[in-house]
């Protein structure tokens, strides 16, 4: 009778240890390039919110009047009064035939910041530009998980637009 060895097959310590080596290696390369994707992700969803405002504001001054105002960098109030303007719907009803508005979603809220961990929508006084993290301002704070998004803002009856006529 011959005997048969019966042999477990499994991994040995050794190949346990390179396969997790292997793996670790593994991640230390993709978790930073993930975290680049994401960040390049942010940069370009708030590149186009600021394109998105300059073209609300050309419109706006095509439609309206020339929006241009004197800024304070220091502060977010101005952006917001701008952005105001832009969501703003003028309830003259005469017969012309420019668009009334808004020329801005006005279901955004967002909020200022001057924290330079944000990103940031800064007014220049004609155009918004992109403030990144790292770079000192004031601006309206952009924010990626839509927590900005969804009460409608309703202006006053007196709400004067900025550089109105």
């Amino acid at each position: 009778m011959n005997r048969s060895r019966c042999r477990n097959k499994a991994f040995s310590l050794v190949e346990m240890l390179v396969t997790i080596a292997v793996i670790g290696i593994l991640a230390a390369i993709a978790v930073p390039t993930i975290g680049n994707v994401v960040e390049g992700s942010r940069r370009g969803v708030a590149e186009n919110l600021v394109q998105t405002l300059n073209k609300a504001t050309r419109e706006f001054s095509h439609s309206q009047w020339d929006l241009r105002t004197n800024p304070v960098p220091s502060s977010g109030g101005d952006e917001m009064l701008v952005l105001r303007t832009l969501q703003w719907r003028d309830p003259d009803t005469s017969g012309e035939l420019n668009p009334k508005g808004p020329f801005m979603k006005n279901d955004w809220n967002p909020t200022t910041s001057s924290s330079n961990e944000d990103y940031r929508a800064e007014w220049t006084g004609s155009v918004w530009k992109l403030l990144e993290p790292g770079t000192e301002g004031a601006g309206l704070k952009i924010i990626f998980d839509g927590s900005d998004l969804g009460t409608t803002y309703k202006h006053d009856d007196a709400f004067t637009p900025v550089g109105s006529r």
